[in-house]
């Protein structure tokens, strides 16, 4: 089942009002999962304990981690699967587009093993 993190780049304020609107979907920002603990620690890190956790890290950030992933893949080594957003298509302030598309992924994707696959949000 897909459970989604939300990177220290999105507001927490975007897993609350997704709660808000289905508190079905499980969804959590980086600042409130594990009591906040892993805000500014390694990518590398959030992405081994995202795993642990079976939680699909939601990132703006491509550019370092895709070629982390990239690694990972190479080496064999596991992640609970990325979801990347575009700034381009839905920027971070707009929260209201960042909750639908969060919503409608979530209703496409939640009964699918997201262990070691990479997506992209679409922009609703």
């Amino acid at each position: 089942m897909l459970a989604f993190l939300l990177d220290q780049q999105i507001s927490p304020q975007i897993a609350v009002q997704v709660q808000s609107k289905r508190p079905e979907i499980p969804i959590l920002s980086l600042y409130s999962w594990r009591g906040g603990t892993f805000v500014g620690i390694a990518d590398t890190q959030i992405l081994h304990a995202a795993a642990e956790d079976g939680r699909t890290l939601v990132t703006y950030d491509r550019k370092t981690i895709a070629p982390l992933l990239k690694e990972w893949g190479a080496s064999g080594l596991s992640h609970g699967g990325v979801v990347f957003v575009d700034n381009f298509t839905i920027a971070s302030n707009d929260f209201g587009r960042l909750v639908r598309s969060l919503i409608y992924f979530w209703d496409q994707e939640h009964t699918s093993d997201w262990t070691d696959r990479i997506g992209f949000l679409p922009a609703l």
